[in-house]
């Protein structure tokens, strides 16, 4: 038997040894391995149970299947499952040793505490770095969707402005005729002016709100429609009107 504890304490003498062997085997009353394994990391000088650091370091550093593994051996989430306390119950230890276990089992429960803790909060923190992502890349559309809108506001207002100005300049005896024209042109080109204006809006609120639908003002745009009409029909009327003369 000591021959056989002498063995296991020359493999088992480094913390991350002895922890792959907790989380490589599965347990089995018959293997008195884990038994003697705990025998030999009980005693103070093996310097096991109570080196807390490099007990944090292997724990951080496994891979997560392993540590799953680690965290059912010791029954972090169930403590009714937790099988290393039931070996340190079937073993004869003297009280310094099972208190050396006892120390060597809560601080890797308070490690496996720890890293979920952690990995909680690191996926916590990139949830949150995701959405003020897609609200930065929402805002630079959005920014990009206005100033679209206004410098085509400026070119159909500045167009317009220079159509209205080049007829104007061409009127030099105003005349019922001429300023029939006028009227007819004032009258499509408000008309013109209120769809582009109304296809810019739409399509600024499928940019920032998806699928959604832009309600026009039906009030606004039979204001629109009769004006552009009563504009149309008066100028086509004076026109009409000239050529009878």
């Amino acid at each position: 038997m000591k021959k056989i504890l002498i063995h296991w304490g020359c493999i088992m003498s480094r913390v991350s040894d002895v922890l792959k062997y907790f989380v490589d085997h599965s347990y089995d009353e018959s293997d008195d391995g884990l038994k003697q394994i705990l025998v030999v990391i009980s005693n103070k000088e093996a310097e096991v149970c109570k080196n807390y650091k490099e007990i944090s370091r292997v724990i951080y550093n496994m891979e997560n299947e392993e540590f799953e593994s680690l965290e059912n051996f010791f029954g972090v989430k169930d403590r009714q499952e937790n099988i290393f306390s039931g070996l340190i119950d079937s073993i004869e230890l003297k009280k310094e040793d099972k208190d050396n276990l006892l120390h060597f089992e809560r601080h890797i429960i308070l490690s496996c505490l720890q890293r979920d803790y952690l990995v909680e909060m690191s996926d916590s923190v990139s949830e949150k770095v995701k959405k003020t992502q897609n609200k930065v890349t929402k805002i630079y559309s959005e920014f990009v969707g206005i100033l679209g809108v206004f410098t085509a506001l400026s070119f159909a207002l500045m167009g317009s402005v220079q159509v209205f100005g080049n007829l104007l300049s061409n009127v030099s005896n105003p005349n019922i005729r001429t300023i029939g024209y006028v009227l007819v042109v004032a009258g499509a080109y408000l008309l013109l002016i209120y769809l582009v204006v109304s296809m810019l809006f739409i399509g600024m609120k499928k940019v920032f709100e998806g699928n959604s639908k832009y309600d026009l003002s039906d009030t606004f745009t039979r204001v629109v429609i009769s004006a552009s009409a009563v504009l149309i029909i008066l100028g086509s009327l004076m026109v009409c009107f000239n050529f009878g003369y």
